[in-house]
This record gives C-alpha cells, sequence and structure tokens, in this order.
C-alpha cells in the first residue's frame, strides 16, 4: 500500500489548543504513515512574529511528546523552516513528494481555507492568498477539517481529490491569543498549560 505522508503547520505564535486539537484528530484518524509539523519561518503577512527560539521551545512544549511514540501514525516536528525565511506550502509538498517519490503527499488545513469568500471574489483563502493557490487546488490532495463557527466541509464544492476527516476544531487563533496578552485579558484557557507558563515566565506578547 502506497505511503501517506500529512503535513501543514502554523507561525506557531503562539501555538494553542486549536493546534492540538487537529494533530490529535489527525492521529486518531489513523490514516496516516506520518503526519509532519512545520513552524514556518519569517512571513510577510506576519509582521509579530516573535524570536524563533521562543516559537521552537513553545511548539516543543505545546505537543504531548508521547505521541512522538504511541500512535500508529508517525508525529513529526520540522523545523527546517522555522529560522529563516518562510517556504510556501506548493514548495513543502513538491518538497516531500521528491523525497518520497513513491508515497502520497497530504496537506492538512481546517475548513476556514477552503471557505469561498466575498472579500476574495467568491475565492477561498487557498485560491486567492496562497503562492500557486490554483495549483494546489488543481493537482494535490488535501485533508479538511471542520472548525467550529464556520460552514461544514461537506457543504462546500470542494475538489474530487480533497477529501474531509471527522472532528470539529475549536475556533481558535494565535492572533486573537496576541491581542488578548497585550491588553491583559484571559488568555490561559486557549493555551495548554507549559505553553501559558512560558508566556509568562519570559514576558512575551506584552504580558505583564
Amino acid at each position: 500500500m502506497k505511503e501517506r505522508i500529512a503535513i501543514g503547520g502554523s507561525a506557531a505564535n503562539p501555538p494553542h489548543l486549536g493546534h492540538l486539537a487537529l494533530i490529535n484528530h489527525l492521529l486518531e484518524f489513523g490514516g496516516f504513515d506520518k503526519i509532519i509539523w512545520i513552524p514556518s519561518g519569517n512571513r510577510k503577512d506576519k509582521n509579530n512574529l516573535i524570536s524563533p527560539d521562543h516559537r521552537v521551545a513553545m511548539t516543543m512544549l505545546n505537543f504531548d511528546l508521547d505521541w512522538l511514540y504511541k500512535k500508529k501514525s508517525v508525529f513529526m516536528i520540522n523545523f527546517q523552516d522555522v529560522y529563516g525565511e518562510n517556504q510556501p506550502t506548493i514548495y513543502w509538498m513538491n518538497e516531500m513528494q521528491k523525497q518520497n517519490p513513491a508515497a502520497e503527499i497530504i496537506w492538512y488545513t481546517g475548513v476556514d481555507s477552503v471557505v469561498p469568500q466575498k472579500h476574495f471574489d467568491g475565492k477561498c483563502e487557498i485560491e486567492k492568498k496562497w503562492i500557486c493557490g490554483e495549483e494546489l487546488m488543481r493537482e494535490w490532495t488535501f485533508c479538511i477539517l471542520p472548525r467550529t463557527g464556520y460552514v461544514h466541509p461537506l457543504k462546500l464544492q470542494l475538489p474530487s481529490q480533497f477529501f474531509i476527516l471527522d472532528g470539529n476544531l475549536p475556533n481558535i487563533s494565535s492572533t486573537d491569543i496576541c491581542r488578548r496578552i497585550a491588553s491583559g485579558k484571559p488568555f490561559e484557557h486557549l493555551v495548554s498549560k507549559e505553553v501559558n507558563a512560558y508566556i509568562k515566565r519570559f514576558g512575551l506578547y506584552g504580558y505583564e
């Protein structure tokens, strides 16, 4: 049977409980041989990224390291990107395919990436904002997960090679967490206790 490798990631600025839920759903699914999480490098659309050293540390604290050992799928964290310029999804898809020519490469993401938006002229974020977005939609396989507050992906007209995974992701965003911290609002319920302690210890995102 062909090996199936699922890849995805985020800026991890900071990593949060939504990321934990995402990876847990992928692991519980059991349909992937490898699941790879990639914290991104510097991004033009993310002008408030903190030091990559902090984002690496929080990423390691965020995920249950037992996942590296006890699940059917192999869970891996790839830090190749985080200390340089961000490489787009199309780069990772092509690179992973070169490294694993016999495998099926799949990008995982929440439904918010594929919902048509008025401000995108009826297109979705992937088509409108991602580099080579239309090529990605046309030629690559995606695993789409439902997300609280968004239309269920079963109600969307998605490409035939896209598939939907059961499980509803909480509607948590790193941007909202940063704003909460900077304004003194509660944020502890949105991150793991380990990430919470790390943010407070180093006074990240304006925490006082």
